[in-house]
C-alpha cells in the first residue's frame, strides 16, 4: 500500500487534479500524510513479525561486515542528497528553483535518495536473511527502482527545459553517466560536514541498534 499510494499519488493525472484544487503545498501535505498513514502500519506489522519465515543462510562475519559498509554508504549518500539541490525533489518544486547542472552525489545518480533507500534495503537483506525480512527490506529496493523510473517519466512529460537537460546529463543507474563520460566524480563537490555527520550517525545507529531494533547480539 505504501509503494502503490506513493507512486499513484505522484502520477500526473492525480497530481494535476489535487494541485489544481489544493495548490502544490496543499498537495504535498496530503501526499505526506497518506505516505505516513501507510508506512507506519507497515512498520508495525514488520516489527511484530521480524525474522519470520524461512532462514536462507546464517550470515557470517564477512557478510555482516559488508552490510555495515553498505549501510555507511547509504547514510553518506542520503546526507549528501539532502544538502545538494536537486530538481527532482519536492523542495525544488516548492521553491521553483531548478538546478540544471549536476553536482556532487548527483553525478553518480540523479536519484541519490532512492539510491540510499536501495542500499539500506540491500544491507538489511544481507544481515537478516529470513523470508519475512527479505519481503520488508526488499521493498525498499523495489520502491527505489520504481520511484526513480516514475520520477523520470513525470519529469520528461511535464518538467522544465532545465530539468530535462538535467535528465539528459545524468543517469538513474548509479555511475552510468560517469562510465559514459557525461559526468565525473568531482570529490571536491561533496559536503565535508555531511560526510563527517554520516560517520557519526552510522556509529550512533550501530551502538543504539541493539536497544532500538535488536540485532548484533542485542
Amino acid at each position: 500500500m505504501f509503494g502503490g499510494s506513493h507512486i499513484i499519488g505522484s502520477s500526473l493525472p492525480v497530481r494535476d487534479f489535487f494541485i489544481s484544487r489544493l495548490s502544490i503545498p496543499g498537495f504535498k501535505i496530503i501526499y505526506s500524510l497518506v505516505a505516513l498513514a501507510t508506512f507506519v502500519p507497515l512498520c508495525y506489522v514488520f516489527f511484530n513479525n521480524a525474522h519470520a519465515g524461512y532462514l536462507f543462510y546464517n550470515p557470517g562475519y564477512i557478510i555482516k561486515l559488508t552490510a555495515h559498509f553498505i549501510m555507511l554508504g547509504a547514510i553518506t549518500v542520503l546526507l549528501q542528497a539532502l544538502v545538494t539541490s536537486n530538481p527532482m525533489t519536492t523542495m525544488a518544486e516548492l521553491s521553483g528553483r531548478v538546478v540544471s547542472r549536476a553536482q556532487g552525489i548527483q553525478r553518480i545518480t540523479r536519484h541519490p535518495q532512492n539510491f540510499a533507500f536501495g542500499l539500506f534495503g540491500l544491507a538489511h537483506l544481507l544481515a537478516t536473511p529470513s523470508a519475512g525480512d527479505w519481503m520488508f527490506f526488499g521493498g525498499f529496493i523495489v520502491f527505489g527502482i520504481l520511484s526513480s523510473m516514475h520520477q523520470d517519466r513525470r519529469m520528461l512529460a511535464a518538467g522544465s527545459a532545465q530539468a530535462k537537460q538535467f535528465l539528459d546529463d545524468t543517469s538513474a543507474v548509479p555511475f552510468a553517466a560517469i562510465i559514459k563520460g557525461k559526468q565525473r566524480l568531482a570529490p571536491g563537490e561533496y559536503h565535508p560536514p555531511a560526510l563527517a555527520a554520516a560517520v557519526v550517525l552510522f556509529i550512533l545507529i550501530r551502538l543504539l541498534h541493539p536497544l532500538l531494533f535488536g540485532g548484533f547480539g542485542g
